[in-house]
């Protein structure tokens, strides 16, 4: 991540960039690793600080498949939220190892980016019985579409459009009728609008994965509610498999 000279959101000053590692430490905040441009992602947590060596120290992820990505990765993007304020910065992974078991060793950052706009965390949905959104619409094939989400935060979600049938829906596209379908939460209406078109690489020979970022339209507070207790059970469970309390 290449932060520009007069980025208004990047932080350099070390003792400050220390300040807000140290609190996403201490707050056993979770952090998302991926690799921009391609599906590969985690959420993991801290584990150590170490200025004076100049490395932090990240766990890894439960697939060695998906450790050996990021480890390739020329440079993989650290992102983290501190009372809604979006935290990020880029390095090269390294394998290493805490209280003796595997983890990922990430360079100290010389620079950062403190984004502070009301975005929220993004969180992967399981595959596994995912949340899905209905959309309707006359301009679709059949009039409407069901799509499993990638990823899910109180602003927005991630479409994965395997059959590329939104891929010549124009940038800015309103769709007014959408069901989101949560599990464990239920159905809500929303509203969406079409701000982005991805092609995620793939392992092997498996082609481009086109996926739709959406953010929610004129979506009420009381709307918002059921959202968030969806992407609060995802951040649960995961807090609950890396800490060893699931049942």
């Amino acid at each position: 991540m290449a932060i520009e000279e007069n980025d208004p959101f990047a932080v350099s000053q070390k003792f400050e960039i220390q300040s807000i590692l140290q609190r996403l430490l201490d707050k056993r905040t979770l952090v998302r690793l991926d690799i921009p441009g391609h599906a590969v992602s985690i959420i993991s947590t801290m584990l150590e600080l170490d200025p004076k060596k100049g490395f932090l120290i990240v766990d890894n992820a439960s697939d060695d498949a998906v450790n050996s990505q990021l480890l390739r990765a020329p440079s993989v993007r650290l992102q983290g939220m501190l009372d809604r304020v979006l935290i990020e910065f880029q390095g090269h992974l390294q394998p290493t190892m805490q209280d003796g078991k595997p983890a990922l060793s990430m360079p100290w950052p010389s620079q950062l980016r403190r984004i502070q706009r009301r975005e929220f965390f993004r969180m992967d949905v399981p595959t596994i019985n995912p949340a899905t959104c209905l959309i309707e619409d006359p301009s679709l094939p059949g009039g409407q579409i069901t799509l499993p989400l990638g990823n899910i935060s109180a602003g927005g979600l991630q479409l994965i459009d395997r059959n590329k049938i939104l891929a010549d829906q124009v940038i800015g596209t309103f769709f007014e009728e959408c069901t989101l379908h949560m599990p464990d939460v239920g159905d809500q209406d929303i509203s969406l609008r079409l701000m982005r078109h991805d092609q995620l690489l793939q392992e092997g020979d498996k082609p481009p994965l086109h996926v739709v970022a959406c953010r929610f339209f004129n979506l009420s507070a009381n709307h918002q509610i059921p959202i968030q207790q969806y992407v609060g059970i995802l951040e649960r469970a995961i807090l609950a498999r890396r800490w060893g309390t699931e049942e």
